[in-house]
């Protein structure tokens, strides 16, 4: 069995969609983790065949507790406004059974503007050479090689790059070509050019060294 972990936090918008897709597969456990939203989010999760649990407002905090309750042989972590493509369950099976210790999708952004393609593909390159995963490309693992390294580092922050440069060290990642549809919300939010920008200085200012509670002054509009 896999185990699919959403971790929310005032999520009212997108989580009913997800959980609307998820729902339709077998053999797959979700579980929700809620920080503490203040609107629907909780309701709409009860309505599901998923199990619901409360957790303090950190996403890396929620995963972990997540993945602490899952009772898969193998994790999917999995951002609220992120829909799986069909057939992407047993895809990410065959490829944990198969020696890869985990990996990603491939990122499609839902949305008709070029500039988002350019995006997708800046990505899926980055992902495919420097085998580095961001949250929305639906990471996934073997629920031994998560416990290992530690589960995800609880930081504000870039908590999924810190754990796929990790996971790359121990062992075979990869790239499935089954999409994660992802929402243009928070590209949206400040406009497509500024949140593209602010992730670029923060990824390169990652890899200078620049102290993450810096960072995340940058970040803390786009997450």
């Amino acid at each position: 069995m896999i185990s699919v972990i959403i971790p929310v936090l005032n999520e009212e918008d997108t989580i009913e969609k997800t959980l609307s897709e998820l729902d339709k597969e077998t053999d797959v456990e979700v579980i929700v983790v809620d920080g503490g939203s203040t609107d629907r989010t909780c309701e709409i999760v009860r309505k599901f065949n998923c199990r619901l649990i409360e957790s303090q407002a950190n996403r890396a905090v929620q995963m972990n507790i997540g993945a602490k309750a899952a009772k898969g042989d193998n994790l999917i972590f999995l951002h609220s406004d992120c829909i799986l493509e069909n057939g992407s369950i047993k895809a990410v099976e065959k490829c944990l059974s198969n020696g890869f210790l985990g990996g990603c999708l491939t990122h499609k952004i839902l949305s008709p503007n070029l500039i988002f393609r350019f995006i997708e593909v800046s990505g899926n390159i980055r992902a495919a050479l420097l085998r580095i995963f961001y949250g929305d490309q639906a990471i996934f693992v073997r629920r031994t090689s998560f416990f290992s390294l530690g589960m995800f580092e609880q930081v504000d922050i870039l908590e999924d790059v810190k754990f796929s440069k990790a996971l790359k060290k121990i062992g075979k990642t990869c790239i499935l070509k089954n999409k994660v549809f992802v929402s243009a919300r928070r590209w949206k939010k400040l406009g497509v050019i500024k949140t593209t920008f602010i992730n670029w200085i923060v990824s390169v200012g990652f890899a200078m060294g620049v102290p993450l509670n810096k960072l995340k002054a940058l970040y803390k509009n786009v997450r």
